[in-house]
């Protein structure tokens, strides 16, 4: 994968629509392991391709457009390179960004890498293929690749950064390792573990991993009963039964004639529709509003879409091979039938794998200043992102100033992972642990208040550059912590809240569901 010959010039070349790469492509310019070859920075289009011989160096950056086409400062050069000819002088190293959420997920990259193979160029390192956490493998990169032009040659060949492009329709089946239970008290918390050995998932703490589970076998052949058809269990399958689109309630109350159901959506009665569908599946709905006669069975299945994958927070760190979960189990008694959760169901019950694939967030990763302390403040099972980052601070043996506001009912009963977090407040890797468990006491305590309680650490924090991570409940977290935050460190003269200043710095992430 190497030559010997001198290097005589490096070219950082870059392909970008959204800026990532060409932003990524001036820190690599300015990377001090390269400032001894004077690289020069230039987006694609700009590099004479002619002028590409023995001794030059390309280090391409580069986005793909769509799915898989070259980005517009990239076309020229792209078309430039299919018609050129052989360049066994040329050394190259390809860094690709792209959206997993793609077919031909970093397409033109590996297009790239394939016309300067066919070119008789050599790469010098294996081409790194990164989607959302393109950061993460930047910063494991540019280190080795600095040490390759200086003429370790065998330093790249053991680091490969390549992301399968996992999605709906290609599910990475994970077998679960282990289920924890991590409560006394119902609904039940669970700590899970799936193995993700060999699946080339690459992921951050704070990412979500998309769980596609089968339907409820009792809800199919519940619903199959209701129509009177066997064949109706195959037929659905794998569409979506229980999560209603408003769509779809729209064609049933047509079918059905039902001025319940037209009465229920219409936008003043949004809360009643909310409450009516909670914890209602597909065979209530019809069961309610509907006849079999009414609404085919064909034609149901038709406006039906696939089953629709369930996204949960990761509580582990990136490279850790074993995916944890944190997840709240989901079983209650409706109008005489069992239900569980349609991801959760499975997880807890299933056949002991999970299919999943994986999505980046970059918004609740770490921030990039390490000397930037952290506030998390999560609740019930939302503590899941926040324990990934402290997995992660962990993992990296990267000292953090962390303080936890952690919030449930009760301490004896509710305290998930205290074990864990009990200790890492012993190490000094949580700088402080406040819990509000609401119904100890005679008036509920909620995070709210444990943050009004400490507001002279919380002031100190934000004063000194606090990132603040927010995860759990929507209806219950989002506001009443936004109020905290913002009587804790009033604003003072300057325009806007402290919590608008907090988003406006990027300083605020937030995971409310």
């Amino acid at each position: 994968m190497t030559t010997a010959a001198p290097i005589q010039r490096v070219l950082v070349g870059y392909g970008s629509e959204s800026g990532n790469a060409r932003a990524l492509a001036h820190r690599l310019g300015a990377f001090p392991a390269l400032q001894a070859h004077a690289p020069q920075v230039l987006p694609f289009n700009d590099i004479d391709i002619a002028s590409l011989g023995t001794g030059d160096v390309l280090l391409a950056l580069s986005s793909s457009f769509g799915d898989g086409e070259p980005p517009a400062n990239g076309e020229r050069f792209a078309e430039a390179l299919r018609q050129a000819p052989a360049l066994p002088g040329l050394r190259y190293a390809v860094f690709g960004l792209g959206d997993t959420g793609y077919p031909r997920f970093c397409g033109f990259t590996k297009a790239l890498d394939a016309l300067l193979g066919e070119r008789q160029a050599q790469p010098i390192m294996h081409r790194v293929d990164a989607d959302g956490g393109y950061e993460h493998f930047f910063e494991q990169w540019a280190p080795v690749l600095g040490d390759v032009l200086a003429g370790n040659h065998a330093a790249g060949r053991d680091l490969h950064l390549q992301v399968t492009a996992y999605g709906e329709a290609n599910t990475f089946s994970a077998p679960i390792l282990q289920r924890r239970r991590l409560n006394s008290s119902t609904p039940a918390a669970w700590h899970l573990e799936l193995d993700l050995q060999g699946s080339g998932i690459a992921y951050r703490a704070g990412d979500t991993l998309h769980v596609v589970a089968p339907n409820d076998p009792d809800l199919l052949q519940a619903l199959a009963h209701w129509y009177g058809q066997p064949d109706a269990v195959e037929q659905l399958r794998h569409k979506e039964l229980r999560l209603l689109g408003k769509t779809l309630l729209r064609e049933l109350a047509r079918l059905g004639g039902s001025e319940a159901l037209k009465g229920l959506l219409k936008v003043s009665q949004r809360p009643a529709l909310e409450a009516y569908l909670h914890g209602a599946d597909l065979l209530d709905v019809l069961g309610d509003h509907a006849t079999p006669d009414s609404v085919p069975l064909a034609h149901l299945v038709e406006r039906l879409p696939p089953c629709l994958p369930r996204a949960y927070s990761m509580a582990s760190a990136a490279g850790d091979e074993h995916a944890v979960l944190c997840v709240r189990e989901v079983r209650y008694t409706r109008t005489g039938r069992l239900r569980r959760g349609t991801a959760t169901g499975w997880l807890l019950d299933g056949d002991g794998s999970a299919r999943v694939y994986c999505r980046p967030n970059p918004g609740f990763h770490l921030p990039q200043d390490p000397a930037a302390p952290l506030l998390l403040v999560g609740t019930g099972t939302g503590i899941a992102p926040l324990m990934g980052l402290l997995r992660e601070l962990a993992a990296a043996g990267q000292p953090r100033e962390v303080h936890l506001v952690f919030g449930e009912k009760q301490r004896e009963h509710d305290f998930l992972y205290r074990g864990q977090l009990e200790a890492w407040l012993a190490e000094g890797r949580l700088r402080a642990l406040h819990t509000a468990f609401s119904r100890d006491g005679l008036a509920k305590y909620y995070v709210q208040h444990a943050l009004a309680t400490q507001s002279d650490a919380v002031r100190a924090l934000i004063q000194r550059g606090a990132h603040v991570y927010l995860c759990g409940n929507k209806q219950h977290l989002g506001s009443a912590v936004q109020t905290a935050i913002n009587q804790a460190v009033p604003a003072g003269d300057s325009a806007g809240s402290t919590w608008d200043m907090l988003q406006a710095q990027g300083r605020l992430h937030s995971e409310l569901y």
